[in-house]
């Protein structure tokens, strides 16, 4: 066996019950729980390996845990990842606990494993690895753990632009990786934005019995007819504005998004039982859409009586919880305000507007050696065929890093095509778990040697 591998599986258990030890912190920010302890968690792990640790707090902000490790070559690669989770509701649809690991049938299983403890561990268990093979690192790495990625990164970027000395590096490995349903590794070249809004309409001081319904508007109907002129049937955001910063995707992007084989998004559809796609786009042009166009998603919707059996009520207060995925170079705060002048110039001035999160669009740069770089790699390590997408179709702060540092962003890593991240089982593959650490100690090694 390479020497790697065989360290990898010497550590395997260590490294499992390290992995253990941070999945049983319900780290939710979303809910405000377990934070300051994942964030000490994280903390112990790089002080074990040697790692020089800083914790940032700038704004207010969830700590944000940096690492620091000497190695041989001058240059230096940076980890981002994430110690906060997504809540694990509804807990009636785990099979096993959500906050412990499970192993069963090939799987880890518990919250966290995939989004994104799990990829944290293999980065660790690298470390671990590299310095037992070849007695050291070869070269520089950072760390940087944040804890507020499932809420927005709302912090993030006042803590980046404020000590860029400290994170500074010369490129970026980002939080997670997929192997899709035919087994090929995706290599993630940037991300989506997002602007996160609450709406909230409110009809009367108190819920009234719905034989008023004759006479005065309920909040739930008013509120759904708010919701109703944000887009039309085949996807098009119908708010004003929303479109006049939408970037061209370049030559390069055009390339490699007609590289992405259409089955992705099929298998996707099968997989979930989901209808035909909006506006029925199929093929090249459903993965076009996937990557290149904005979006605006009702996430949640409530209001009035929602439990069992039936209550005639005319409801006074109802809500919604809206995300607009975004493309370079749409502003969310910009996004934000024309909701709420299309809300006004529609007749809806009584329907508040929260903003609960936003984030810009990035993504770097495809001639950029270090993509090459990964992409090799990736497919020396692993023996897969590889995918090169210019984004992500979700939300990450590569904008919080990328343009501050000036430095390239890939993302690769644990997960596969049945993680179901953010989701009840959430899982990875063992075999991708160990795949994936001598993966990262395989990037290290040729990213110490690139610099020659």
């Amino acid at each position: 066996m390479d020497p790697l591998a065989a360290q990898v599986e010497t550590t395997f258990t260590r490294t499992l019950e390290d992995l253990r030890r941070l999945v049983q912190i319900p780290s939710v920010a979303a809910q405000r729980r377990g934070i300051p302890e994942a964030a000490h968690a994280v903390r112990a792990l790089l002080e074990a390996e040697g790692g020089r640790v800083t914790l940032l707090t700038d704004g207010g902000a969830n700590p944000v845990v940096v690492g620091e490790f000497e190695g041989r070559a001058p240059r230096t690669l940076l980890f981002y990842n994430h110690y906060d989770v997504q809540p694990a509701e509804p807990l009636e649809e785990w099979t096993v606990p959500p906050f412990d690991v499970t192993r069963r049938d090939g799987l880890i299983l518990g919250r966290g494993v995939s989004d994104n403890k799990g990829d944290f561990m293999t980065r660790i268990a690298a470390l671990r690895a590299l310095r037992a093979v070849h007695g050291g690192l070869p070269c520089r790495v950072k760390f940087v753990v944040e804890g507020e990625e499932e809420i927005s990164s709302v912090h993030f970027g006042a803590v980046t632009r404020a000590h860029t000395d400290l994170l500074a590096a010369d490129a970026c490995i980002w939080e997670y990786g997929e192997r899709d349903a035919a087994e090929r590794m995706h290599v993630v070249c940037g991300m989506k934005g997002i602007c996160y809004l609450e709406l909230r309409a409110k009809t009367a001081a108190v819920d009234l019995h719905s034989s008023f319904g004759a006479v005065i508007e309920g909040a739930a109907t008013r509120l759904t007819w708010a919701l109703a002129t944000f887009k039309d049937g085949g996807g098009r955001v119908l708010i004003p504005g929303h479109y006049d910063r939408v970037r061209r995707p370049t030559p390069e992007e055009d390339a490699a998004v007609a590289q992405i084989p259409p089955d992705v998004i099929e298998d996707v559809r099968e997989r979930v039982g989901a209808g035909d796609p909006i506006g029925g786009v199929r093929g090249a042009d459903a993965v076009r859409q996937l990557l290149f166009a904005p979006t605006c998603t009702i996430c949640g919707l409530w209001g009035g009586y929602m439990l069992e059996g039936s209550k005639t009520v005319l409801p006074s207060t109802a809500r919604a919880k809206i995300d607009f995925r975004l493309v370079p170079d749409q502003d969310p705060h910009e996004v934000a305000r024309n909701v709420r002048r299309h809300l006004d110039a529609q007749g809806f001035r009584d329907i508040d507007v929260t903003v609960l999160g936003g984030e810009y669009p990035w993504r770097t740069n495809l001639a950029d050696p270090f993509i090459a770089l990964v992409r090799d790699v990736v497919k020396e390590a692993t023996g897969r065929a590889t995918v090169v997408y210019p984004t992500s179709a979700g939300t990450g702060p590569m904008h919080d890093l990328g343009p501050v540092l000036n430095i390239p962003l890939v993302s690769t890593g644990g997960g596969y095509w049945g993680s179901r991240a953010h989701a009840p089982d959430e899982n990875v593959r063992e075999r991708d778990f160990r795949e994936t650490i001598v993966l990262m100690a395989r990037l290290l090694e040729r990213f110490a040697g690139a610099g020659h």
